[in-house]
């Protein structure tokens, strides 16, 4: 019996590319089930609403298939895929983010993960990733959700529990990044520029430039803009600039690792023991824009963007003391064979490369803070069209976000961070 095809849901007919077909996942099929004879039923639909991703499409693709026994069984993967659009083509040309995405989950995750097994320890960084027979951009994962993870709700932000969970997971992965960088030397440029590249710039600034006018309005509209507004206008003109000359680090002098480079809450999954609600595991996404660089980068785009509002600055400096001690640990369980940074280290390494918090507020975590709204994309997000200003100004005015930035914008300023 031949398969079933319908790659376009009723709900999101447009999102799912034509070229997806059932055939092309039968090598992934074969992988993850032995006993697979064929496909009975194959459906592909849009797995995440407007707000929850912006720089790629994310699909669900489920099957039932038959096995050698003629009894059937459901399936799923999850399958990331580009947006048809002019925008997207020019981030592609800027940084071939499938092609990072594939070598992290080919190659980099599973080298650093053998790290770990060879120091005794088992540890694991995210999904298990397929290939399909085709020459088309795309990432093809196992859905985690079928394994008990869940993502959390990124409007509320990760309780103090969660929030541990992350940056333990993110020690474990910048210790093992760093100790492979030591002993095999600097990752390809695929890998350790992220989008912190030449090709990038005019992209990024040319976002901050077409933002600027509503963000401000908006700030200014804050209740105590007056501590810091004429600071934010400064800093808002310049950051783009100040972002790409963390690019010029010497790694071979400061203490390196490779970034996940997008850590906010929806690219982090959590299993949870059903009965005690106690975290089981945790795991990243989204490896599509790794840096090596400072580990201040992770550091302040994870906590500022993802963990509540209660903590993210009441207990940043416990943070950043949990983080390091968990680095530290991991450091010397890989034997990493150069200094290992103090926890002095560290905060010098987030006051030089303060940027990323600036950054991080104004970009990332208005996206994150923002309440479900159809107009939530890429395009909308980055471009200057009627309705990607109303969007923009949506997310600076919203309460929520307005709460955060009325008390993370002093916080920078009283730590010099607004000063470039």
């Amino acid at each position: 019996m031949g398969a079933k095809n319908n790659n376009n849901s009723d709900d999101t007919p447009s999102i799912v590319p034509k070229w997806i077909e059932a055939r092309l996942f039968e090598g992934a099929l074969k992988v993850v089930e032995s006993e697979f004879k064929e496909i009975v039923d194959f459906k592909a639909k849009g797995a995440l609403a407007p707000g929850e991703n912006y720089c790629t499409i994310m699909l669900k693709a489920d099957f039932i298939i038959k096995l050698k026994d003629e009894s059937t069984k459901p399936l799923s993967f999850m399958l990331k895929v580009g947006h048809d659009t002019d925008l997207f083509r020019e981030m592609m040309e800027g940084h071939n983010i499938f092609g990072a995405e594939t070598g992290m989950y080919r190659e980099v995750v599973p080298e650093l993960e053998k790290i770990y097994s060879d120091a005794g320890v088992n540890v694991k960084f995210g999904a298990k990733s397929y290939t399909l027979a085709t020459d088309q951009s795309y990432i093809l994962l196992e859905n985690l959700k079928e394994k008990g993870f869940r993502n959390a709700n990124r409007l509320d932000g990760l309780d103090m529990e969660h929030t541990k969970c992350v940056l333990e997971k993110m020690a474990q992965w910048h210790a093992a990044s760093a100790v492979r960088a030591a002993s095999k030397g600097m990752y390809s440029d695929l890998y350790s520029e992220g989008y912190i590249r030449p090709k990038s710039f005019d992209l990024i600034k040319g976002m901050y430039e077409s933002s600027e006018k509503i963000f401000l309005e908006c700030v200014k509209e804050y209740s105590n803009s007056d501590l810091y507004y004429g600071k934010v206008v400064e800093m808002y003109q310049k950051v783009a600039v100040e972002m790409f000359k963390t690019a010029d680090t010497k790694h071979d002098s400061e203490f390196s690792v490779l970034n996940h480079g997008d850590a906010w809450v929806n690219n982090i999954m959590f299993c949870h023991d059903e009965e005690t609600g106690k975290i089981l595991e945790t795991y990243f996404v989204d490896y599509q824009i790794p840096r090596y660089a400072s580990p201040a980068q992770d550091l302040w785009y994870f906590i500022l963007s993802s963990a509540q509002y209660e903590i993210k600055l009441q207990q940043f400096d416990f943070l950043v003391a949990f983080y390091h001690q968990h680095l530290e640990k991991n450091l010397k369980l890989l034997k990493y064979p150069n200094k290992i940074p103090s926890l002095k280290d560290l905060h010098l390494m987030l006051y030089k490369d303060g940027i990323w918090a600036f950054s991080t507020v104004t970009g990332v975590m208005s996206a994150v803070l923002c309440d479900p709204n159809e107009n939530a994309s890429l395009d909308n997000f980055m471009g200057e069209s009627d309705a990607g200003a109303a969007f923009k100004r949506q997310m600076y005015s919203n309460p929520r976000y307005r709460k955060h930035m009325e008390a993370i914008l002093p916080w920078l300023l009283y730590r010099g961070l607004l000063d470039y």
